[in-house]
């Protein structure tokens, strides 16, 4: 009986586990894999020292002031000083290619283009231009696409990703030989940087990275290249690349995006070699060695916190986004592969069967649970030590497969061994239940982040929800159809919010308080609750439209507030009660706004602080500076625009 329960129990967890690996609900095995990979990156930059090619100058906060003071030019540069800057370069210093992280899409001044033109005729300076992926009808267009490869492989034309809009290069300009995109992608449950694409589709052409293009333009010669099926995705085979006879060859997901193989660190470190970043202000002071950049590869970029092109990496979450560019040059010059001809998918799933088979023998055999135990971890630690080794060695990426069968059969099997040695049943489950909130268990359970219960200073976007008029309904309706009546409202409400990975804090009678950007950090905070508060007024429209018998006749609507602020964020309480919740003035204000809701005769209001982090278009109205109730200094409140209004 108990070994038959063992094999069950084992089936049983094999085939949940390739149901959820293959259907991937919320992303969160992908977004675990990827946690682990990028962690493999960051620990291996400590052992992948070696001399970079690529050299950055960068256009820093201290270049900018030099610039002002010595030619009288403020931010941003002529073309002129650009083109004086490339004439030092190619000229001087005698670099061979150069790539500007730098989009130009607005003419500016003629004669500084001209000088740009000329020096790209005669040099090998590689421009830049940028295409929208996400915008859909709201995409931009600004400037001129040039460059691209003609779209032949229908292959190509469903795997690479396809444009919506673009940023292009001014008309001037947008015949010069070499021009690559740098189109940032940033991963969905992070925020970082961690997949490019290499090609991007734009009417009928195939559109190079700039990283690509510096190798192509360095070559001298047109893209030679095919696209393969493999066994890992695709394959991108670029043929000359590198050199007459060489093959590049690129490993690509089912999404055509290649995944970036960080390897240099950007911050200084007596241990590590790092990516070499020399000022604009040393290169126009003659203040570098004359043969640094000889016959080098150099990418102009702006690293000024204040130009906005800061980046999260899995190396660094505060990094100029040029970072990106050099790890993909420098490891494209290693001539390294990403991938291996065969699959590690299934590799790694025939692994993992294998090791989970022996520890049940072990447990048939009798052998104890703890020993079992310390073999699982033993095996867990393995796999995850060779997934490093496999990056260092070879910069291919282990599946997590192993390791999460042996991680689940810890938590499952364990437990299991110890009910049937204690005659027990989810003792482990209760004693969470005890000092933890019900909603968090899973979370906290399966990433093993305790930590994230801790009382913290966050920056949340929080959303107070109330039913309108709803103490005057009390004074004439029943006490047990209020009740059901304010269970459903809530339900609807609550369900919104689950929808767009809002936190319940807490229901406050015909009220909710939800939050977001905490327990996990969310990077859209702001478009979630704005979104779910727009879908909250929707959901209980259409219960209205239901024509439910509770509502006697009379309809129900509700208000909205919205604001984002720090607040502090944690279980907090006591020892005789305590809970997963939110405190500080940023709490105080959302209420307020709702509470402003029925001044304006609006359903949601709200404040600028949240407009401000919005990434997404809402149709919205100012209302202006108002003084809350409470408040010294008047917010800045905005109201949905009315259909009526246009």
């Amino acid at each position: 009986m108990r070994n038959g329960g063992r094999l069950l129990l084992m089936v049983t967890l094999v085939m949940t586990l390739l149901w959820v690996q293959q259907h991937d609900l919320g992303q969160f095995y992908s977004h675990a894999q990827t946690r682990l990979w990028n962690s493999y990156q960051d620990w291996g930059v400590a052992w992948l020292a070696e001399d970079p090619h690529v050299i950055v100058v960068q256009i820093d906060g201290q270049s900018i002031n030099y610039v002002q003071k010595t030619f009288g030019e403020e931010w941003p540069w002529s073309r002129k000083r650009y083109a004086d800057l490339l004439r030092l370069l190619f000229e001087k210093y005698q670099a061979d290619v150069v790539g500007m992280d730098i989009f130009m899409p607005y003419t500016r001044d003629q004669q500084g283009n001209t000088e740009l033109l000329d020096i790209a005729r005669q040099h090998k300076l590689v421009l830049a231009e940028i295409f929208d992926l996400n915008g859909g009808e709201q995409a931009f267009s600004t400037g001129q696409v040039g460059g691209g490869i003609p779209l032949t492989d229908k292959a190509a034309e469903k795997l690479f990703p396809r444009a919506n809009g673009y940023i292009g290069i001014t008309p001037q300009l947008a015949n010069v030989a070499c021009l690559g995109h740098i189109t940032p992608i940033q991963d969905n449950s992070n925020g970082l940087i961690t997949k490019v694409p290499p090609l991007i589709a734009w009417q009928g052409r195939l559109y190079p990275m700039l990283a690509l293009e510096m190798l192509r333009c360095q070559a001298g010669t047109p893209y030679d290249w095919s696209l393969v099926p493999q066994a890992n995705g695709w394959e991108l085979q670029l043929r000359g690349l590198l050199g007459e006879g060489s093959q590049t060859r690129l490993v690509l997901d089912e999404q055509g995006l290649l995944r970036v193989p960080y390897r240099y660190p950007v911050r200084n470190d007596k241990t590590h070699k790092e990516i070499t970043a020399i000022p604009v202000m040393d290169i126009f002071q003659n203040k570098i060695p004359a043969d640094l950049l000889q016959g080098g590869m150099v990418l102009i970029a702006g690293t000024a916190t204040g130009l906005g092109d800061q980046q999260a990496t899995p190396l660094e979450y505060n990094v100029p986004g040029v970072s990106v560019h050099v790890q993909l040059l420098e490891w494209l010059l290693s001539e390294r592969e990403n991938a291996p001809s065969f699959s590690l998918d299934k590799w790694s799933w025939g692994i993992g069967f294998v090791s989970l088979a022996l520890l049940y023998l072990l447990l048939t055999f009798r052998i104890g649970a703890g020993t079992v135990t310390t073999i699982t971890v033993v095996l867990l630690g393995t796999w995850l030590g060779l997934g490093f080794w496999v990056w260092v060695n070879k910069q291919w990426f282990l599946p997590m497969h192993p390791a999460v069968l042996l991680l689940f059969f810890l938590i499952l099997q364990v437990p299991l061994e110890w009910w049937l040695a204690q005659h027990t049943s989810g003792r482990l489950q209760r004693l969470f239940a005890d000092c933890l909130p019900t909603p968090l268990i899973k979370h906290l359970v399966d990433d093993n982040r305790q930590d994230l219960l801790r009382p913290t200073r966050r920056c949340l976007t929080i959303l107070f929800a109330d039913i309108a008029n709803f103490t005057q309904r009390a004074e004439h309706t029943d006490p047990e159809i209020l009740a059901t009546l304010t269970q459903q409202l809530l339900e609807r409400l609550t369900a919104v919010s689950h929808k767009y990975a809002g936190t319940v804090d807490k229901y406050m009678g015909d009220a909710v308080l939800v939050f977001w950007n905490a327990p996990f950090t969310q990077v859209d905070h702001a478009d979630r609750a704005v979104q779910a508060a727009v879908e909250m007024i929707q959901a209980i429209e259409q219960f209205n439209a239901e024509g439910n018998s509770l509502l006697q006749g009379e309809p129900v609507s509700v208000r909205v507030g919205v604001h984002t602020g720090e607040v502090i964020v944690g279980n907090l309480g006591t020892r005789f009660r305590h809970a997963y919740t939110v405190i500080g003035d940023a709490v105080n204000v959302a209420a307020r706004l709702q509470a402003l809701a029925r001044e304006l005769q609006e359903k949601l209001v709200i404040s600028q602080q949240t407009v401000e982090l919005l990434h997404k278009t809402w149709p919205l109205v100012s209302k202006g500076k108002i003084a809350l109730k409470g408040r010294q200094e008047p917010v800045s409140v905005y109201a949905l625009v009315h259909k009526e209004d246009g």
